[in-house]
């Protein structure tokens, strides 16, 4: 016997409308479309991931299985959503730095280089830039050389 999710027990306590209203919205937005099943089955894992619903992302995870998700996908999935839930408290933690210290106006100083191509700027060319931090630990250097090549 298959036990229900906690979702769809709610949804039931709630009566039969909002149960089947539950159901057929949940099955019209994972039918396939421009995204597929399975690539909804991983967002949504992700999704559980970020919002740190450990049921969530254990049903997801089954779900993203059974419509062909490989274990590498899951978790390049969840890593992601960690990522966007660690940038998340960070955004929030900075309430801290807003309502601690008096503010502060932050001066950036000018890459020179780049101050030098903003200063021969011509309207038709646009200006080279170099991969950011970010890029090359996310793609990896050799990878980044390779796509530039």
């Amino acid at each position: 016997m298959v036990e229900k999710s906690r979702p769809n027990r709610f949804t039931e306590v709630l009566g039969e409308d909002v149960d089947n209203a539950f159901k057929k919205l949940a099955s019209e937005v994972l039918k396939d479309g421009t995204l597929t099943l399975k690539d909804k089955s991983i967002i949504g894992l992700a999704c559980a991931v970020a919002v740190n619903c450990d049921s969530c992302v254990k049903a997801h995870k089954k779900q993203a299985l059974k419509a062909g998700a490989r274990e590498g996908e899951i978790m390049e999935a969840a890593a992601v959503a960690g990522l966007v839930r660690m940038g998340s408290g960070f955004n929030t933690a900075y309430a801290i730095i807003d309502e601690c210290e008096p503010r502060k106006t932050i001066h950036f100083k000018a890459n020179d280089d780049l101050l030098k191509e903003t200063q021969r700027r011509n309207e038709d060319k646009p200006i080279p830039r170099k991969p950011d931090g970010y890029v090359t630990t996310m793609a990896g250097k050799n990878d980044y050389n390779k796509n530039k090549e």
